[in-house]
């Protein structure tokens, strides 16, 4: 734990630049699209994160458990392999069968952007990869830079097709070309791993194929039914109502998961890095995920807490007033998001401690729930109804994933438990001026003024009460303050 917030610093400095830039560039999109071609474009993402994560068949999670950087170097590339492999053929099948399957989605417009499927998954799949050794490697760096490129290239190209032309198009194209610059800058600093990449032969690439099989069986099954429970909700709200109510929830859950991916995905790689040290070292990671989960959770709570009390017109005021609606799915989903954002970044045990099976049944569960909702719900006719149900589900669903992995690593449960009230009480009280003020229907600018003041407060209780956060954030602030600063601040 000594560096894990360190190491997360330098990870979320650049992620979070780039996702500034990004939400300052989202109310410019989405004045470009209407919810239809919003829709349009979220379908054809969520086929292709169904195809990218069986792309590599679960391969690139061994890049980061293995113990030698020869063996992990020849994972790499035997993950590159299936990814091209997978990648033609998907893009034959979806080619070939177009028009059939934009009649399943009840989008017609979807039928004539397929054809850029293998390019996306290519693209996006090699990112993945990278992203896993550069963690592997600690090169935090690189991986921040990456992902400012993809996220900033992909606003920008958007918004370059929206003024041209707006078509689902401009959407799609975007994303293509912002993991595709990520990867050429990535690929750029592999310069210094050159003799690591000589050590790649056939033969330890099928050693380390068998070694492995349990990632690519029970990995690449579990990923699959992980990403269709992400991606179904997408494809049942298509079959049962339109692309616009797609498009309204593509939105909310863009928005949502903008701000918690850019803490949760740095808090994922580093955890991931930091457990796999651990168990190689010790054998266990109990400390690890003790520490991650309680600080996730005060860190956290707060912020969503604060969305659900000014989604919709938060979403009115950025996005334009057409999505309000989206506002309004934003909030239902909110807790949903909130355990995901608790759990995701500690997921990465079921690989840690090679637990595949387990990981699979989760999945599997997952999916069977969601799809039983979607139907009773899109068979009510109530989109509302349905995302309730939904969000409802997820929390019940990753909480019990929650459980087990805590369990599996022996941290205990007492510790989560006691923090996960404790905040959530502290924000609840700490809020309360804001939910006075939205209940008064005091002007929306007061409110954000408000809201801002209520948070300064919540994160100066965390910092003064927490003494792990407060330590390390101390230590990372003597790099950058002067020592008299530092003295002032700790006997406060």
């Amino acid at each position: 734990m000594a560096s894990f917030l360190s190491n997360l610093f330098k990870l979320t400095t650049g992620t979070m630049i780039a996702q500034v830039i990004s939400i300052l560039l989202v109310p410019i999109v989405t004045r470009l699209y209407s919810p239809e071609y919003f829709g349009v474009a979220q379908l054809f993402l969520s086929i292709a994160a169904l195809i990218v994560v069986i792309s590599s068949l679960s391969y690139h999670f061994a890049i980061m458990v293995s113990e030698k950087d020869e063996d992990s170097m020849n994972i790499f590339a035997l993950s590159v392999v299936c990814i091209l492999g997978v990648s033609t053929v998907s893009g034959a099948v979806f080619t070939g069968f177009a028009d059939r399957f934009a009649e399943i989605l009840n989008a017609p417009l979807i039928a004539d952007y397929l054809i850029l499927l293998p390019l996306f998954v290519i693209v996006n799949s090699l990112f993945l990869i990278l992203n896993e050794w550069f963690s592997r490697k600690v090169r935090y760096g690189v991986l921040a830079g990456g992902i400012v490129v993809s996220t900033v290239s992909t606003r920008a190209f958007q918004i370059g097709g929206g003024l041209v032309l707006a078509s689902p198009l401009g959407l799609i194209l975007g994303s293509v070309v912002g993991f595709g610059l990520a990867d050429l800058f990535m690929l750029r600093n592999l310069k210094q791993d050159m003799s690591l990449i000589r050590s790649v032969t056939l033969q330890r690439m099928r050693d380390l194929a068998v070694r492995y099989r349990n990632f690519s069986f029970y990995g690449s099954a579990g990923s699959l039914a992980n990403s269709l429970s992400w991606e179904l909700p997408a494809f049942m709200l298509a079959f049962f109502f339109n692309p616009a109510v797609v498009g309204y929830y593509a939105l909310a859950v863009i928005a949502v998961r903008m701000p918690m991916t850019m803490v949760g995905t740095a808090v994922s790689q580093v955890f991931f890095q930091k457990a796999s040290e651990e168990k190689n070292l010790t054998g266990g990671v109990q400390g690890v995920v003790r520490e991650i989960h309680t600080r996730l959770i005060s860190v956290g709570i707060f912020p969503f807490i604060v969305f659900m009390i000014l989604s919709e017109d938060l979403f009115t005021f950025i996005f334009g007033a057409d999505w309000l609606t989206a506002g309004t799915y934003a909030r239902i989903l909110a807790p949903w998001f909130f355990a995901v954002f608790l759990i995701s970044p500690i997921s990465s045990l079921f690989a840690v401690l090679e637990r595949q099976r387990a990981y699979l049944a989760f999945e599997v569960m997952t999916l069977c729930t969601w799809t039983l909702i979607f139907l009773a719900g899109g068979t009510y006719g109530n989109p509302l109804v349905t995302l309730t149900l939904f969000s409802i589900g997820g929390v019940l669903l990753w909480g019990s994933k929650s459980v087990y992995l805590i369990r599996e690593s022996g941290a205990g449960f007492r510790g989560s438990a006691i923090s996960l009230m404790r905040h959530l009480l502290i924000s609840i009280a700490v809020s309360l001026p804001l939910l006075v003020g939205v209940f008064l229907d005091l002007p929306f600018l007061l409110l954000i003024v408000v809201a801002g003041v209520t948070a300064v407060t919540y994160y100066l209780i965390i910092f003064f009460t927490d003494t792990l956060v407060r330590r390390e954030l101390m230590g990372m602030l003597g790099s950058y303050v002067p020592a008299k600063h530092i003295d002032w601040i700790r006997r406060l």
